[in-house]
């Protein structure tokens, strides 16, 4: 039995431990190469939330709240923050051109099929993505199966986004000005 035959290691915590092949143990060298650079920010830190608003859940239990975010200047993800319900979820950042990937020409969509999005995380996160992309309007119920959902042909993630932006411009136009709190005197 030779040293050849310890063939791969395996990181437990920040040790690099040997596997046993044939009997034989040996500690690994370790490797001098650095590590890959961590960004300093996480990914919640460079990205401006555009939208924040809530949607009912499928089962229309619970309401889910939301964000839409704008990462680089370009490039949409959406995240879900809050659950009224009981259900877990994952609170990650999810690039939209990743969801509408999963959604271009589907007709036969289902929450199993959201949680290809987020795999190895709470089974309810890919339900609470589709009640938010339903409510978002890029998916409806598909009219031969109530169980399945459909792509809306005509609507995108950035339409929506712009139009959200759009309506909260418009809302900070329309709220009044403050006044002094000053009042005029009756003159008698």
């Amino acid at each position: 039995m030779s040293i050849a035959s310890v063939t791969e290691t395996v990181v437990i915590g920040n040790e690099v431990a040997p596997i046993v092949v044939d009997d034989v143990v040996e500690t690994p060298e370790v490797s001098t190469e650095p590590l890959p650079e961590i960004p300093s920010e996480p990914l919640a830190d460079l990205i401006r939330v555009l939208k924040a608003d809530s949607c009912a859940s499928l089962t229309a239990r619970s309401t889910l709240g939301y964000e839409l975010g704008l990462k680089d200047e370009s490039e949409l993800h959406l995240r879900l923050v809050s659950n009224t319900g009981s259900g877990f979820f994952s609170k990650e950042w999810i690039a939209c051109s990743v969801i509408e990937q999963l959604i271009t020409g589907a007709a036969e969509l289902t929450s199993t099929s959201f949680k290809t999005l987020f795999p190895n995380k709470s089974v309810n996160t890919g339900g609470f993505v589709m009640a938010v992309v339903k409510a978002l309007g890029l998916i409806q119920t598909n009219v031969l199966n109530s169980r399945w959902h459909e792509q809306v042909a005509e609507v995108t993630f950035e339409q929506v986004t712009i139009e959200a932006m759009v309506h909260a411009e418009e809302a900070e136009k329309t709220v009044s000005p403050k006044t002094t709190g000053k009042r005029k005197h009756k003159e008698g």
